[in-house]
This record gives C-alpha cells, structure tokens and sequence, in this order.
C-alpha cells in the first residue's frame, strides 16, 4: 500500500524513510506551499492508523449534485460544518467518476502526522485522503488537497503497459515525454529518494494542481515539488483535462489485408503505449518507427507480436508474405 505525504521543505524538518529535494542558496527561496514524497505503508505511520482516531462520517451531497464520503475528526467543533465544505470543495475541482470513490479524512494537524507522518500535512493513498481544515506549517489546506486528489485521479486512470499512478495517465505523460524521459535516465517513476524531483508520478499531480490554479485565473501557478523540465505547456494541461474527462481506456483495433511481394502502411501512433501485430499466415514482419530504424518487439509470440511506442508518433508495418499470392490478414492495436 504506498500513500502521498506532504511535509515543509526546511533543512530543519526531515520526513521518516526518504528525503525530500531540498533547495541550494543559489535556487530561488521557496513559495509559500510545498509538498513532499510518497511514504509506505498507508495505514500504519508511526504506529498509528485511522482507527486511532474517532470520526464522525457521512456522505455529502454536494452543490453539483453529486455525493462524497468524508470523515471529520471529532476533535473539532460538530457545527463547524466541515464535512460539507470540504465535499462541496472536491465536488468542485475538475474530475470524473473517481469522485465517487474517494474518502476524505479531515483531522487537525497533529492526528494527521499520526496518521501520514511527522512533518506531513496530509496524504493519500488506496482512494483515502486526508488533511487538515486548516493551513498548517504554512500551507493552504486547498492546495495540498488539489495535488493529493491529482493522484486520486492517476490512480484510477490507465496508462498500460506503465502504472498511471507513477508515470501519470495516458495522454499527460505522452504529453510530457514520459517514456523518453525513461529511457533516457532523465525521470524516475515511483522515486521517492534521491531522484525524487524526477518522478512523473509526482509531476503528473502538480500539473494537475496547475490546472485547477490556472483554471481559477492565477497566471503564474508555483511549482516547487519537482524539477521545472515537467512545468507544463498547453499540451500538457490540455492532455490533464483530456485524462480527466475522457480517459483512455484501452488500445484500437484495425484489421488490414495484405497481398503482393511486399506490403508497407503508415500507421498513426498519437499516444505511447503498446503496439500488437497479429498475423494470419506466416510473412516476415518489421515495424519501422518514425526516426528510420527497426523497432524491436518486446513480445513474440508465434505469429503475434508487440512492439513498444516511445515518443514515435507514426510506425510503418512492412509485411513480406512467404506466398505472393494469398491474402494475409494483420489485426493491428495501437494505443
């Protein structure tokens, strides 16, 4: 089970099991809200676990209609009206049909730390977010609760053949280079270390808290969490509202008809992901990616093959069949 933490970036506050990035004295001082890494272990921090803490439970209806599950601490005051205000908040940002299943703890900051960790101000994993009503350790409470809830959305997105909660969903992280930035060393899914600042899955959630702030008529939105090579352009807040309101949800399928001594066609590849080549006698295949080269299958099996998309926008499939003259059927799926 992994959960999102969120902590001061101080050299004065560390955070249990990892390290988050930290700034020299030629960088910028940093804004006034940040946000930390990924913790392990969700339920149990520091010996605690929700069950420590008594909640008053209910599910919400909000004003767009919709309902929210959300838990408040019984340390506050019952006609504070927290429940509804921070359902009416979720209820607002851009989102799909995750909604539905998220859970929202809200709890005052020291049962929050039992909860996500020393120096966190909220955190969230398994469809569980939890927070403060609060700014606390100076951060906006609204703030930490849009990132936490970008990667409730990741987390209920697909990128396959990569783990969206990582690497982020399908069309931001075409958007943002995701697969390329892998391979060539340059971002760390799922790094909760030293590499942290390279984690797309952390990138993913600050870009969508961009979005949500951008929405909201701020021009210049902060980014203190991870490395600025994943500030987002257009593309990449556009890609975000396209994984929010249309997410992918798996790969299209053609079929083509093969006949002659050789056979080539252009195929359009917008999103990484996993290319499939079925064959329906036996040819020589090659698929040849948009940068010239021969592109390796990662699976082959008789005559199915897969290939990995990353960063071609376009294959050709080159079919040589073994007799010239009888058709060959190819069932092609692209992501």
């Amino acid at each position: 089970m992994q959960r999102i933490g969120l902590a001061a970036l101080s050299a004065a506050v560390t955070l249990g099991v990892t390290s988050p990035p930290t700034y020299t004295p030629s960088s910028p001082p940093p804004p006034a809200f940040d946000l930390t890494s990924r913790l392990p272990s969700f339920s149990h921090a520091n010996g605690a676990n929700l069950g420590g803490i008594e909640w008053a439970e209910r599910v919400y209806t909000t004003s767009t209609n919709e309902t929210v599950d959300v838990a408040v601490s019984t340390s506050y005051a019952a006609d504070q009206r927290i429940g509804q205000r921070w359902a009416d908040f979720f209820a607002g940002l851009p989102h799909g049909p995750e909604l539905a299943r998220l859970k929202a703890y809200v709890a005052p900051l020291s049962e929050v730390q039992s909860i996500c960790g020393g120096s966190a101000v909220g955190c969230y994993g398994d469809d569980q977010l939890i927070l403060t009503n609060e700014s606390a350790l100076g951060f906006a409470p609204e703030e930490v609760a849009r990132h936490e809830y970008g990667h409730h959305i990741a987390l209920h997105r697909s990128n396959a053949p990569w783990p969206a909660f990582d690497w982020g969903p399908k069309r931001w992280a075409t958007a943002a280079r995701i697969c390329p930035r892998v391979r060539w060393n340059d971002a760390y899914p799922g790094d909760e270390s030293l590499l942290y600042k390279h984690n797309p899955g952390e990138a993913f959630a600050e870009t969508y808290r961009v979005l949500v702030d951008t929405q909201a008529g701020e021009a210049h939105p902060s980014w203190p969490l991870v490395d600025t090579s994943f500030y987002p352009d257009q593309a990449a807040l556009d890609a975000v509202e396209q994984d929010i309101v249309d997410p992918w949800t798996g790969p299209t399928a053609r079929t083509l008809s093969v006949r002659g001594p050789l056979w080539e066609r252009r195929v359009a590849t917008p999103l990484d992901g996993t290319v499939a080549v079925d064959v329906s006698r036996p040819a020589r295949l090659a698929l040849i990616g948009d940068d010239g080269h021969s592109m390796r299958p990662t699976i082959h099996r008789g005559r199915s093959l897969a290939y990995e998309v990353c960063g071609q926008r376009s294959v050709t499939i080159r079919v040589t069949p073994r007799d010239r003259t009888t058709r060959i059927d190819l069932r092609v799926t692209t992501p």
